[in-house]
């Protein structure tokens, strides 16, 4: 596969860490169920039209280390398609993802690598699933996953729900091997990533505390 164009002094953003910064942006969309609740759910999870922003908590567990990797920050989504992964703790990092590029920004905002999408057709994938979601075209996200939902999620007995996404596409699955995610009622609880080589990523989604 080629190499990723670089552009200025940023170097180019490793393919193992930038499928963990999209799988974070990907929290900031709804997910969705399977047929035939597909459209519905989606529908009752699609984000406002606007900006949109919720805080998170992320862990990451590495087979070469015994303890989760955590940090914690915010999810920005500015339509119609700019989402950004800003970590504040342990250290001030952003993600950037718009159009077909990833870029990555230290604290000062200074750009230190990116990536073009269209160069990696998995990544690529990935982002017109983000992309699907936020726009509730459902067509796009059937054609990039397998999708199934937990049986008794829609069933009215409780407003909880679980929903597996797995990727349709051969190079995706070399890298991520499924998207967990877990809500209740209109609202996503969590995203779960398990990548190809057993690592995996949890993210929480934090409601927002009410102002005084």
């Amino acid at each position: 596969m080629p190499s990723p164009r670089r552009r200025g002094a940023s170097r180019a953003l490793p393919r193992g860490r930038c499928l963990a910064f999209i799988g974070g942006l990907l929290a900031a969309a709804p997910a969705q169920a399977a047929e035939p609740d597909l459209q519905a759910l989606l529908s009752g999870l699609a984000l406002d039209a606007g900006r949109q922003e919720i805080a998170f908590e992320e862990s990451r567990f590495n087979r070469l280390v015994t303890e989760p990797i955590r940090s914690e920050g915010r999810l920005i989504y500015e339509p119609p398609d700019r989402l950004i992964k800003r970590i504040d703790a342990p250290r001030r990092e952003s993600a950037v993802l718009e159009r077909e590029r990833l870029a990555i920004l230290d604290a000062q905002n200074r750009e230190v690598a990116s990536i073009d999408l269209w160069l990696q057709p998995d990544l690529q994938m990935v982002y017109g699933s983000i992309k699907a979601l936020l726009t509730g075209d459902a067509e796009a996200l059937r054609a990039a996953f397998w999708i199934s939902l937990d049986e008794g999620a829609l069933s009215g007995a409780s407003d909880a729900w679980a929903l597996t996404l797995r990727p349709k596409s051969d190079s995706a699955r070399t890298r991520l091997a499924q998207v967990l995610v877990e809500g209740c009622g209109p609202r996503i609880l969590s995203f779960e990533f398990l990548e190809a080589d057993g690592d995996r990523s949890r993210l929480r989604l934090l409601p927002e505390q009410p102002r005084e």
